[in-house]
């Protein structure tokens, strides 16, 4: 399993207004844009929000792994009694009955666990795109940028580092999920009424 699964790996264009463009422009007049690259790949091999995203996905596939592994091993003990011991006929008939049961389950077992898994791993990575999309917009207003393209091996060849926005786009959404997930205040000594909370202040994301 790769990060690079994620639907955010395919191809990621944004177009935004040009900003310093003058809105009523004479006929034959050049607009120029800036224009800068992201990496989604490294954003999400590199960010916090997209390692926490890979170690769930990880935690749930690994799961997955050690019960089939229990349900195959069970069909192979069945199998490996059918073989070495000395069975009635009428044993040997319910051994394999048995055995056809077991392997029915653990395909259709199978078959549930893996569509359950691609379904989280979609919402997971539908989650992490939705919060990734308005980071990248505002980074690239700042920077007055007004067309991104995804960095794709092979096909786009960066020659200026600086048109790269995915270190900048990497550490404002590691800075978002610092934001947005504050240390723990520490109790307040027995005998004492906790302090009040304040209600938090956030900044709404900008609007795509």
């Amino acid at each position: 399993m790769k990060l690079t699964s994620f639907v955010l790996a395919t191809a990621f264009t944004v177009a935004l207004p040009a900003w310093g463009i003058g809105q009523e422009s004479s006929p034959g007049a050049s607009i120029q844009v800036k224009i800068a690259v992201i990496n989604i790949d490294r954003v999400a091999a590199e960010s916090n929000a997209g390692k926490e995203l890979f170690d769930r996905l990880k935690e749930e596939n690994d799961k997955l792994a050690v019960e089939r592994a229990r349900r195959e091993q069970e069909i192979r003990e069945l199998s490996s009694k059918l073989t070495s011991e000395v069975l009635s006929a009428d044993a040997q008939g319910r051994l394999q009955r048995e055995i056809e049961r077991k392997r029915t389950e653990a395909q259709r077992w199978l078959e549930d666990a893996q569509a359950e898994f691609q379904e989280k791993q979609q919402e997971e990575e539908a989650a992490f795109q939705a919060k990734l999309g308005p980071i990248v917009e505002a980074v690239a207003r700042e920077q007055g940028i007004g067309l991104i393209l995804r960095d794709t091996p092979g096909l786009t060849f960066v020659l200026d580092a600086q048109l790269d926005l995915t270190p900048a786009v990497v550490q404002r959404l590691n800075e978002s999920g610092s934001a947005a997930s504050p240390a723990a205040a520490p109790a307040a000594p027995a005998g004492e009424p906790a302090a009040e909370t304040p209600p938090p202040t956030t900044t709404p994301p900008p609007q795509n």
